[in-house]
């Protein structure tokens, strides 16, 4: 009898998970037919079918991507593997992880992934859901953003960011902010606005006078660091201090820390400190049988403080809990771990950098691209183009 699973969620983590579980042949059409002439698992998907791909929304900016280009149905993918797809949301997890309950249906499995996106710490500062704006909350978002700056011919714009650390790494989205700090100078320069606009770069997680590569690159940018500074809240015009003063602000592009989602801290899954799905370095979910997570909604075991969440992140995750569950579905222990690393393109439009770090401190790539190039635009349009292709026609 084939083994049941179900995965919960339809981005990054879950579609990395599923490339790595199914072994599948270099053709589409030979996978199509080989996935309905033998297949060991009845593999069920549930989400909304609907895949964006985030780290292109800060393109927004400059007017290089939208929301139509990178959006997707998912559902002829999960198709062309022969895989169950249900648009529903779930709203629980029962019977230690055999039991998936949605707004309409009631789920078992043999075995369960859970690859969904983040909750926002919107409640850390008041007025955050009412007067920000934030990319990483999706297209909707960042195109109301849009409408109002177009809007603007002077102001005062603030960018920033807030990290959730409780579990000891980086569960935030602090690289994506620079890049719409830097896209929004490069805008505004090109519409010949730049001198009329003041841009502030905000975080309380950063320390007052710290620098780097980036910081330098916000500093030839003329944008000012308010490192250390986080507001008591959000206010409509601005920000206020905790002793009631005003900071004026037209516009506040921010993002909080992120925690799993609040159905996931009232099911029967085991919740970190942070708020994050507890898992191992197995990627298995603690003191549950075969249940596993990756990407946002779940922690990581002994991390070092700068690895973060994101998609490429979430891709070395999957494959590790791919294959440990395969492994106890055979019967056999689990033994892939994931190495640490963070490796993502800051896209600056008229210069790019590589951010990289790694637990084994291997070099992205084999070093063949520079680590500061304008060229590194085109690499990072690159690989969206290739993955965003293999979505839709692999």
């Amino acid at each position: 009898m084939k083994k049941k699973i179900i995965i919960v969620g339809n981005g990054f983590a879950s579609l990395f998970f599923i490339s790595y579980f199914l072994s599948l042949p270099a053709f589409p059409v030979l996978a199509f037919f080989s996935r309905r002439i033998y297949s060991r698992y009845d593999i069920t998907v549930i989400g909304n079918g609907r895949f964006v791909y985030f780290p292109a929304i800060p393109e927004f900016i400059v007017g290089k991507k939208n929301k139509k280009g990178i959006t997707l149905d998912i559902r002829p993918w999960l198709w062309r593997r022969n895989i169950r797809f249900i648009d529903d949301q779930v709203v629980d997890i029962q019977d230690g992880g055999r039991t998936v309950l949605t707004t309409q249906g009631r789920y078992n499995n043999d075995a369960l992934f859970i690859g969904i996106g983040p909750a926002f710490r919107v409640e850390d500062i008041p007025g955050t859901s009412a007067h920000t704006f934030s990319p990483c909350t999706g297209p909707d978002a960042m195109n109301a953003f849009m409408q109002k700056l177009e809007g603007l011919q002077e102001g005062i714009i603030y960018v920033g960011f807030k990290l959730n650390k409780r579990d000891g790494f980086v569960a935030g989205r602090g690289g994506q902010m620079y890049e719409c700090a830097c896209l929004l100078d490069h805008a505004l320069r090109k519409k010949g606005l730049r001198e009329k606009f003041e841009i502030h770069f905000f975080s309380p997680n950063i320390e007052p006078g710290e620098t780097g590569a980036i910081t330098d690159r916000l500093a030839e940018r003329g944008i000012i660091l308010d490192y250390g500074y986080e507001p008591a809240e959000f206010v409509e015009g601005g920000m206020r201090d905790a002793d009631g003063a005003l900071i004026k602000a037209d516009l506040v592009l921010f993002t909080p820390g992120i925690m799993a989602p609040e159905w996931v801290r009232q099911s029967c899954l085991p919740v970190s400190a942070g708020g994050h799905i507890d898992v191992d370095k197995f990627g298995r979910v603690r003191g549950l049988q075969n249940v596993f997570a990756a990407g946002d909604c779940s922690n990581h075991e002994n991390p070092p403080p700068w690895v973060p969440h994101q998609a490429h992140m979430a891709q070395l995750r999957s494959e590790a809990a791919a294959k440990n569950m395969q492994a106890m579905l055979n019967g056999r222990e689990p033994s892939h771990t994931y190495r640490f690393e963070l490796s993502c393109i800051l896209n600056m439009e008229n210069d790019a950098m590589w951010l990289h770090a790694a637990s084994d401190d291997k070099p992205p790539f084999w070093n063949i691209f520079p680590r500061h190039s304008r060229k590194l635009v085109v690499v990072k349009d690159l690989f969206e183009r290739l993955y965003l292709f293999y979505l839709r026609y692999l």
